[in-house]
């Protein structure tokens, strides 16, 4: 019985906080609508939470710091988001949320994703095993359920989730600060993010990860640094042009959703065959992020350098130009050939000094 292999996939439309209150302000008026049925909607600064169960509390610390470091790395912003835990986000709730200025982020939480889990592994399990005695087609679901659960246990830790839930803000955060009111690709085609290189959007929702999540990434780098040696793994010049390793495979799956935002969940051949379509591991990209972030805002001491770099390609321009414009002043070089050496030995001493089992 092969392992499955979870992958989730955000397909989007694509404080500390006062006491939430539920069906306050938008919440009532959606709740009248026939839009959230039963859900629980609570209204927390900039922002609401829809949810199968009162669950709002701990998710409501996850705005505040979310928002205050989005300005703290690029500027403030009034946009609004509407975290819907919920794996669908219907067309006309998806609507409402937007008529109303809130962009929306479906979530699969620890019960959803046990329960989709488990009905993708009994799929699964009952195709395979068709000609088997139901005795044997049930002891090999139960070992199926239990190996699946060992190597990716549903119940996620709350603090991977919180910085997980404040990177995907991190990406609708920059949308709205780059593109303003444009929300779609030119072609109708789903883009990764915003118009802006694939880089410069998750350098942006990296940017919003929580200290936990951002130990795992530099756990991994440390991780790849021991096994081969590799600090970089892409160069400088095409991690700058490249497209967010799963962008082609997921423009490949969209509309499976239909109308509204849905949050994916792909085990065992499905999610092996998304990966493989797939422009690389997208983990790597990430850890690539978190040490360009660090690189930059370390050696410019500029904890906005971001925001100046994000206005250089608002404006026109890229890292190239901002460099040889600006690089000499930020304390940076002022080519890409000697950003890429720099920021390599810069990694290279970071990686060597992280411990090993921190």
């Amino acid at each position: 019985m092969q392992q499955s292999t979870l992958v989730a996939l955000g397909i989007a439309i694509v404080a500390v906080a006062g006491p939430a209150q539920a069906d306050d302000g938008p919440c009532a008026e959606w709740r009248e609508a026939g839009l959230i049925d039963d859900l629980v909607c609570t209204s927390v600064d900039r922002g609401v939470i829809i949810a199968a169960t009162p669950r709002s509390e701990a998710y409501a610390e996850i705005f505040p710091v979310a928002f205050e470091r989005f300005a703290q790395v690029l500027a403030p912003t009034e946009q609004k988001i509407a975290l819907v835990v919920q794996p669908e986000v219907s067309g006309e709730l998806a609507s409402a949320l937007e008529a109303s200025g809130y962009k929306a982020l479906p979530w699969i939480d620890s019960g959803a994703k046990a329960a989709m889990l488990k009905a993708s592994i009994v799929e699964q399990v009952e195709a395979q095993t068709a000609s088997l005695p139901e005795a044997q087609r049930a002891a090999v679901l139960q070992q199926a359920l239990a190996k699946a659960n060992a190597s990716s246990p549903a119940t996620a830790d709350p603090a991977i989730e919180s910085g997980a839930i404040a990177h995907e803000m991190g990406h609708l955060l920059f949308n709205s600060f780059f593109d303003g009111a444009e929300r779609a690709s030119a072609d109708g085609t789903m883009r990764y993010g915003s118009r802006a290189p694939d880089w410069l959007d998750e350098a942006a929702a990296v940017a919003l990860e929580n200290e936990v999540l951002t130990r795992s990434r530099y756990a991994n780098a440390r991780a790849a640094f021991e096994a081969d040696g590799t600090v970089l793994a892409f160069p400088l010049q095409t991690y700058l042009t490249m497209e967010h390793p799963s962008l082609r495979a997921a423009q490949a799956m969209q509309g499976r959703g239909g109308e509204g935002a849905k949050a994916m969940m792909l085990s065992g051949d499905e999610a092996n065959a998304f990966l493989e379509a797939s422009g690389g591991n997208p983990v790597v990209f990430y850890r690539q992020s978190r040490l360009f972030i660090d690189y930059l805002t370390e050696t410019s001491r500029d904890s906005r350098i971001l925001y100046t770099i994000a206005e250089a390609y608002r404006d026109g321009g890229d890292l190239s130009s901002w460099l040889a414009k600006s690089g000499s002043e930020s304390g940076l070089p002022t080519t890409l050939d000697a950003l890429e050496i720099e920021f390599e030995a810069w990694a290279r001493a970071k990686l060597a000094d992280y411990p090993s089992d921190p």
